[in-house]
C-alpha cells in the first residue's frame, strides 16, 4: 500500500500577493477578487470580479525523506547570513551589481491608489484586438446591479464590441478590455506595450530564406488537408492523468505507471521530401 502521511502542522496561507488559485472543487464558489463598478459616463453598474481560471494542475509538497514533514525555506545573504524580513530593504538594479536603495514604505508610496470603479473611455472591436496583450481574465458578475448589467452584455454581445479602461488590483494598475463572453461579461488585463517583445529586432528573423514556389504550394496543401473545426475536448493534461493514475494505483498497493506510447522516429527527408509525404498522406 501507499504510504500515506498525515501533516500534523497545517500549511500556511498563500504569501504572494496576488494569488488567485481556486479550489479545485467544482462545489466551492470562487472568492470575490474584487468588486467595483463598470462606469460609462453616468451609468454606473457595480460589478464583482471571480476568476475565470480554476486551477486544476498537479502540485507536490515537498517533504523531508526521514521525517516526512514539509521542506521550509529560509532567506540567506550572499555572506550566509540569516535574514528576516525586518532587515530586508530592496534594491533598483542599475547594473554591474548596482543598486538604489529602497524601503518598502518608499515603494508602497508609490503604488497607485485602490480604485474601485472602471471608468469605460472607449469602445473598440474584440476580434481586432491583439491576443499577445492578454493577461488574466476575470468573470464579471451583477452586484445588485442586474438591470444595467444585462444591458450592457446585450449590447456587448449583438454589437462585437468591446470596452477599454484601467484597473487597479493587487497594488497593481493595468489597462483591461471587458467584453462579452457566454451570456457574461468578462474582464481582460492588459499588458503594456513594452512588456510585449518586437520580432522585428531579431537579425536571425531578417535573415531567412524566400519558399520556393513549391514548397508554398505543398504548404498550402497541408495546411487545407488539416483544417478543421477547434475541438478543445481532444487536448487534455496527459501528465496530470498519468500522475493521478500512479496515485491510485500505490494506494491499491500495486506500483503501476501507465506506459506512453513511443513515437517512431520518421527518417530524415529534406524539406521538399518531407513536405511532399505530408500531403500525400492527407489525400
Amino acid at each position: 500500500m501507499a504510504e500515506v502521511v498525515q501533516l500534523v502542522e497545517k500549511t500556511a496561507g498563500k504569501e504572494e500577493d496576488g494569488a488567485e488559485d481556486e479550489e479545485s472543487t467544482p462545489s466551492v464558489p470562487p472568492r470575490t477578487i474584487w468588486s467595483g463598478s463598470l462606469r460609462i459616463g453616468l451609468v454606473n453598474i457595480p460589478v464583482k470580479a471571480v476568476s475565470m481560471i480554476r486551477n486544476t494542475r498537479i502540485s507536490f509538497r515537498m517533504l523531508h525523506k526521514a521525517c516526512k514533514t514539509p521542506i521550509s525555506f529560509k532567506r540567506y545573504c550572499q555572506e550566509g547570513e540569516e535574514v528576516s524580513l525586518a532587515d530586508i530593504v530592496f534594491g533598483y538594479p542599475l547594473g554591474n551589481e548596482k543598486y538604489v536603495i529602497l524601503e518598502k514604505k518608499e515603494i508602497d508610496k508609490a503604488k497607485p491608489e485602490s480604485r474601485s470603479t472602471i471608468a469605460l473611455d472607449r469602445f473598440v472591436s474584440f476580434f481586432e484586438v491583439d491576443p499577445h496583450y492578454f493577461e488574466k481574465t476575470y468573470l464579471l458578475l451583477p452586484d445588485r446591479s442586474e438591470e444595467a448589467y444585462s444591458l450592457l452584455r446585450a449590447v456587448m454581445e449583438k454589437t462585437g464590441k468591446a470596452a477599454i479602461g484601467r484597473i487597479t488590483m493587487h497594488s497593481r494598475e493595468r489597462p483591461v478590455i471587458v467584453h462579452y463572453y457566454r451570456q457574461a461579461i468578462a474582464a481582460t488585463t492588459m499588458r503594456y506595450p513594452d512588456e510585449i517583445r518586437d520580432p522585428s529586432g531579431y537579425a536571425l528573423l531578417k535573415e531567412l530564406p524566400e519558399p520556393s514556389e513549391k514548397e508554398m504550394e505543398l504548404g498550402f496543401e497541408i495546411v487545407r488537408g488539416l483544417t478543421g473545426e477547434l475541438d478543445y475536448s481532444a487536448y487534455e493534461d496527459e501528465y496530470k492523468k498519468r500522475i493521478e493514475a500512479l496515485v491510485r494505483s500505490k494506494m491499491e498497493g500495486v506500483v503501476s505507471v501507465p506506459e506512453r506510447k513511443k513515437k517512431e522516429k520518421p527518417p530524415a527527408k529534406s524539406l521538399m521530401e518531407a513536405l511532399r509525404a505530408t500531403a500525400d498522406s492527407l489525400k
